[in-house]
Parts: structure tokens; C-alpha cells; sequence
């Protein structure tokens, strides 16, 4: 039995590449869902022992053992651990960010508190169990380029369409200042968050100089990005 991957996917990407709505996500989130629970339960246990064990270091057999299965079970579903991996990207990543594109389809206040809640939203993930899946793949990318292209194709271009919506909002509503280059903003916005996420997995932890204090660092953040973007 092959693992059946979705593709996020948006209605005219090459030319607009802010329509990814909440619809778009929440069918490819749907796609990956396998009618055997036992799959979905299997990628929960590898997404738990690869964050705090390593990829490298957990076999299938320690995953078997968490997902109480049998030993040759997780084979059944997954031909090899990269393509586990992958469907543990999907458990992790895939409903966060249904959730946020159902977020701004809806949101009805200024588009400076649209943006403090797709942030909010982002450090709930990050301080989830499931938000060391970011320092993982980033630390695997190199080993395993087909999962390091899974995750940009499928996840990483839609997250920052999010951004590039919220932007281009502001934009139009006269609420921020013009931008000569959406997607560089939004890069510019979101992967400071990413990297605070991986820092506190990696280096933090031996740096007394710099005890992480996730408060300050959201609250600068938001008033750097804020006070550039504002009209």
C-alpha cells in the first residue's frame, strides 16, 4: 500500500500566488487522511520519537512499539522511513495550516490584527510538541533532498502565501505602505519566526548569555515588521 501524499495546490500559482484559500487546504489536508487509522497513529508515534530522538536514530521498529502495532506493520503503509517522514510532516504541519487559511478567509478586523494572529497562530505551533518537525527537517534536509522538496513544494510555499496574502490586504486597504516585492516581504516577516524556532531547539539551550524568552522575542518581532509595514 503506497502512502497517499497531497499537494497543496492553488488556483492560478504562477500568476497569483495569494489564492490559496481554506478550501484549497482543508481537501489536500482531507487527501492524506487514510481510512486505516492505524497509518494516521503510526505517523503520530514517528513524529514524537523523531523530534526528541532524531531521525537517524529511531528505527521503524521503535515507531512499531510506540504506535503499539506489530513490528512489520509500519511497512504495510510506508515503504521505507523517508516516505514516514513525509507523512509526518503532513500530521504536523497540515492541520495548522488548514486552520490559518480558514483564519484569514474569515477574519474581519484590521489587517494588522489578522497579521498578530497568524503569528499567534504560529507560536502555538511552535511551542506544540509538533513544532520541532521545522528543526527536523532543516537538520535532515541535506540527507534527504526528495522530503527537503516534499515539504517546500507541498507546505513551505503555501505557509508564505498566507503571509502574502495578510500583506497584499494591508496593501489594498491602504492599512500598509506599498511593497515593491509581496513574496520578499513575507519572507522577510516569516522566516525570523522559523529560525527563532529552530534556535531554541539547537543553540539556546547553551547560551546563558541569552535565556529565550519567547514574550519578548514575539512582542519585538511584531513591533520591527509593524512599524515598517504601517502606511
Amino acid at each position: 500500500m503506497k502512502p497517499a501524499y497531497f499537494r497543496i495546490t492553488s488556483r492560478n500559482m504562477d500568476t497569483d500566488r495569494s489564492v490559496i484559500t481554506s478550501e484549497d487546504v482543508q481537501q489536500s489536508v482531507s487527501r492524506i487522511r487514510r481510512p486505516d487509522d492505524r497509518a494516521q497513529e503510526i505517523a503520530r508515534a514517528a513524529l514524537d520519537l523523531f523530534v526528541t530522538k532524531g531521525f537517524a536514530a529511531t528505527k521503524l521498529e521503535d515507531v512499531a512499539k510506540a504506535a503499539s502495532v506489530s513490528k512489520g506493520l509500519p511497512y504495510l503503509y510506508f515503504k521505507n522511513k523517508e516516505e514516514l517522514f513525509k507523512a509526518v510532516i503532513t500530521e504536523a504541519i497540515g492541520g495548522p495550516l488548514a486552520e490559518a487559511a480558514e483564519m484569514i478567509d474569515r477574519f474581519e478586523g484590521s489587517t494588522e490584527d489578522m497579521l498578530r494572529e497568524l503569528v499567534a497562530g504560529f507560536r502555538a505551533f511552535e511551542e506544540s510538541p509538533a513544532g520541532g518537525v521545522v528543526k527536523l527537517i532543516l537538520a535532515e534536509a541535506g540527507n534527504f533532498p526528495d522530503v527537503a522538496r516534499f515539504y517546500c513544494t507541498h507546505f513551505d510555499v503555501s505557509g508564505r502565501d498566507l503571509f502574502i496574502r495578510t500583506l497584499r490586504r494591508g496593501v489594498d486597504r491602504g492599512e500598509f505602505r506599498p511593497l515593491a516585492d509581496l513574496e520578499m516581504a513575507a519572507i522577510l516577516v516569516v522566516q525570523p519566526l522559523a529560525m527563532f524556532s529552530v534556535w531554541k531547539r539547537s543553540l539556546a539551550p547553551f547560551d546563558p548569555a541569552m535565556p529565550v524568552d519567547s514574550d519578548r522575542f514575539y512582542a519585538a518581532h511584531l513591533d520591527f515588521v509593524l512599524k515598517g509595514l504601517r502606511a
